[in-house]
């Protein structure tokens, strides 16, 4: 299971046939929403700045969830969101430290990690490791740079679950027909 989850993550993400995550081009206006393999269209208008797509499959056992966000008809950021299906009590560091690997290997070994702890963690007793997640005491982000995009993956969680939120943020200063040889 994990070799497939690597594998998969790695062809899904990093193909060096994307001009950006899940082959979603920065460098045009877009007219049309974009057509996004293994996903379907949700809600939302490029007019107005904000598109959603749900997964049609899961992702190694992960639920999908995409926002897109335009500026101008153009793409500045997208979210991957995985979960809540796929994560529990018991895996959900575990799931994080894979997704991670398989962004250190298209990306490099991340820039940083910021963990943010609420100082109630102190008094919370848990059964679990990912307890303090889900109540939301405590999150983790873990940062890349990579020629013109910023990528933060987020462990964080609510009373439904938790979640990996895999952020690609477009640098504003980079030209956009960088970004095709980029990623």
């Amino acid at each position: 299971m994990k070799k497939f989850l690597i594998i998969f993550f790695a062809l899904f993400i990093a193909s060096s046939a994307f001009s950006y995550p899940l082959g979603i081009d920065t460098s045009v206006k877009h007219k049309l929403l974009p057509k996004i393999e293994n996903f379907n269209y949700w809600y939302g208008d490029i007019d107005y700045g904000f598109v959603v797509y749900i997964g049609t499959k899961d992702v190694a056992g992960f639920e999908t969830e995409l926002h897109i966000h335009f500026s101008g008809k153009k793409v500045t950021k997208s979210l991957l969101i995985l979960g809540p299906a796929g994560m529990d009590d018991r895996n959900c560091i575990r799931k994080y430290r894979e997704v991670l690997r398989v962004l250190n290997k298209k990306y490099g070994h991340y820039t940083y990690q910021k963990e943010i702890k609420d100082p109630m963690i102190d008094d919370l007793v848990s059964f679990s490791v990912c307890a303090p997640i889900r109540v939301e005491l405590y999150s983790i982000d873990t940062y890349w740079k990579s020629k013109g995009v910023e990528i933060i993956a987020t462990l964080l969680g609510d009373e439904t679950g938790f979640y990996i939120e895999i952020e690609y943020v477009v640098d504003k200063d980079v030209n956009p027909s960088r970004l095709k040889k980029i990623l």
